[in-house]
């Protein structure tokens, strides 16, 4: 079923613009693919969480993209509009995810009618866990993967960045919040979901999520994407809270440093200089020891965790130099 009622229009023969609801992995997941031009390349998006789709970003941040890429945005089994009761809470797990990724990578080539296409592969935050897993699993379906605020492993992350927040904390003479982050313990906290709730939030008012801000003026793209009906709303949180109670048992012994030191293909790092949520000095170790035929690291001086929307320009420019470099076999830095 095409559900495009809502869809920003694209203007041009040779465009596309789709949301479909599509079996994968027996559950129906959504996928939503936009572009220009159907001969340009595809630029495949795997959104962070686990559980928050990043569909809602596609009408603030991706229209310059779309010139150079076909982009398809997947919401992953219990995400936003693939959040349903079939889902089942044993389904959530990382090889099912990965495994729905490569069915998602042929229904895409199969309804673009391109048996053979390469995708370049971009994930967020803890899409870049699943990203770097589907690299080494599938080397085969992409061109390059580029991670923006690269995750390594969920324990490692969340201690770094807890010890940054608790500091601040500290240093600001801020006793509520050292009350609060001292009463739910170091990660994985006393209680999971209630110490990843009241950590994240001193982490944003601290600046470690966003530069120079919150962060909170971003989730007023939920509320105003027009891919998503008033139901799509809900279930964004509602699969967003699903996805972290059933997956981050398994996250949290996830680790890449010990799952994939090297891949078959090249490897861009896009990181903030002041991401706190995803710490970037974790990702440049990983990405020293790291062995790719080719590797680059990016940095975004004036970003957080979303440097693709904090620094927005920059972004779309260093992701057409990943096509450029590509296409041209340039060296990488």
């Amino acid at each position: 079923m095409n559900i495009t009622a809502k869809a920003r229009k694209i203007p041009g023969e040779n465009s596309i613009v789709s949301m479909e609801s599509v079996h994968i992995g027996g559950v129906k997941q959504s996928i939503m693919i936009r572009g220009e031009n159907l001969n340009n390349p595809v630029l495949l998006m795997i959104h962070g969480g686990p559980g928050q789709s990043e569909i809602y970003l596609s009408h603030m941040l991706n229209e310059p993209l779309e010139r150079y890429f076909t982009i398809v945005n997947w919401d992953q089994r219990g995400a936003a509009k693939s959040y349903s009761k079939s889902v089942q809470p044993e389904s959530m797990n990382i090889s099912q995810l990965l495994a729905d990724g490569e069915e998602v990578i042929q229904y895409v080539r199969k309804k673009l009618n391109k048996p053979n296409e390469k995708f370049y592969l971009h994930g967020h935050s803890f899409g870049t866990l699943l990203g770097m897993l589907m690299v080494k699993q599938y080397p085969n379906y992409f061109h390059a993967y580029i991670g923006t605020a690269q995750v390594v492993g969920l324990l490692d992350n969340l201690t770094v960045s807890y010890d940054w927040t608790l500091k601040k904390a500290k240093e600001l003479g801020n006793q509520k919040a050292i009350k609060e982050l001292e009463q739910i313990g170091r990660p994985p906290f006393n209680n999971f979901s209630k110490g990843l709730w009241k950590y994240s939030v001193w982490l944003a008012k601290f600046g470690g999520k966003m530069y120079n801000s919150q962060g909170t003026e971003i989730f007023k793209g939920i509320f105003s994407a027009p891919e998503y009906s008033l139901l799509d709303k809900i279930k964004f949180f509602k699969g967003s809270l699903f996805s972290v109670k059933h997956l981050h048992q398994e996250l949290l012994l996830t680790n890449l440093s010990e799952l994939v030191n090297s891949v078959d293909i090249p490897v861009y790092f896009f990181l903030g200089k002041h991401d706190y949520s995803a710490p970037n000095e974790l990702a440049q170790n990983y990405f020293e020891r790291l062995k790719a035929p080719r590797k680059k690291l990016v940095w975004f001086e004036q970003s957080g965790h979303m440097p693709h929307y904090e620094e927005n320009s920059k972004f779309v420019d260093e992701l057409i130099n990943v096509l450029e470099e590509q296409t041209n076999h340039q060296p990488l830095q």
